[in-house]
Formats: C-alpha cells, structure tokens, sequence
C-alpha cells in the first residue's frame, strides 16, 4: 500500500506542472492580445490627435485670411460709399 501512495504524489504534481503550464500559456497569449490592443488603439488615438492638430492650424491660417479678406472688403467698401 505504500508503495501506491509513493507513486501518486509524483504523478500528482507531474499534472499540476502541465495544467500551470497550460494555464500560463493561456495567459500570456490572453495578456500579449490585450496589449497589442492596447498598444494599437493607443497609436490610432495618437494618429488621429496629430491630424486633428494639423486641421485645426489650418483652420486658424484660413480664419486670419478671411479676416483679412473682410477687412479689405470693408475698405472697399467705404471707399465706393465716399464716391
């Protein structure tokens, strides 16, 4: 009878070892996708934070030429309301 309980604990840890390695497996590949996730997003965001900045500086140079624009306008203006 010892002789088969001698045997069990070995057999028994054997088996815990694989299931950890499998469960750790398992992990990582679950952890490595969702940091590739992550990262992923993390670079669109950024992408689309960089081009949104681009716009809106256009934004801003087309603004002061219209500006400009409007005040030539008003000159104009003025000028042919003299006349």
């Amino acid at each position: 009878m010892q002789g088969r309980f001698r045997h069990c604990p070995t057999s028994y840890v054997m088996s815990q070892v694989k299931v950890d390695i499998k469960l750790l497996l398992t992990l990582a590949a679950i952890l490595c996708g969702l940091g590739g996730f992550y990262y992923t997003t993390q670079l669109r965001l950024d992408n689309l934070e960089v081009s949104i900045d681009e716009k809106s500086c256009g934004c801003e140079l087309e603004l002061d030429n219209v500006k400009k624009q409007v005040a030539t306008l008003r000159k104009r203006i003025k000028k042919l309301e003299r006349n």
